[in-house]
């Protein structure tokens, strides 16, 4: 069981890589890179998007939403997973409903730290997302060794 350092720890560490992933794009992605971007979902809730490359003023139709997540898969029950991989659908496809009704087109993504252990649990994942047209990116994974599991 985690104690309240551990906790304090993994929010530290969830907090770094999730301003490191931002910056990456703040650097080197093309267009109007925002981060925390605002928007109302489909409930009538606000949301924040980790990252939202687009623009309101323009014609282009093109946007990406990225979201970060610091999920250790390897730490989670089999449930578990599944119950956090649809949780984690749901709230990037909040996101996507918005930009769709504005006649967006949308690419979405989301991006982990690390891989879980399990090839199993990996594929899972991986395809539960899939599924859902959103791809994913592991921050542990080179293109080269992403295509040759491919």
């Amino acid at each position: 069981m985690d104690t309240k350092n551990d906790k304090i720890e993994r929010l530290r560490r969830g907090r770094a890589f999730h301003k490191k992933i931002q910056e990456d794009w703040r650097e080197n992605a093309e267009g109007d890179v925002r981060i925390e971007e605002w928007t109302t979902k489909p409930s009538g809730k606000k949301g924040r998007m980790d990252i939202f490359v687009g623009s309101d003023e323009t014609d282009e139709r093109l946007v990406a939403i990225a979201e970060i997540k610091n999920s250790d898969w390897d730490a989670m029950t089999p449930s578990a997973v599944r119950r956090n991989v649809r949780r984690q659908i749901r709230q990037i496809w909040s996101y996507i409903t918005p930009q769709l009704e504005s006649r967006k087109d949308v690419s979405p993504g989301v991006v982990f730290p690390k891989r879980p252990k399990d090839p199993n649990r990996l594929k899972l994942i991986e395809q539960m997302f899939e599924d859902e047209g959103i791809p994913v990116v592991w921050e542990d994974e080179s293109v080269e060794e992403r295509r040759t599991r491919s």
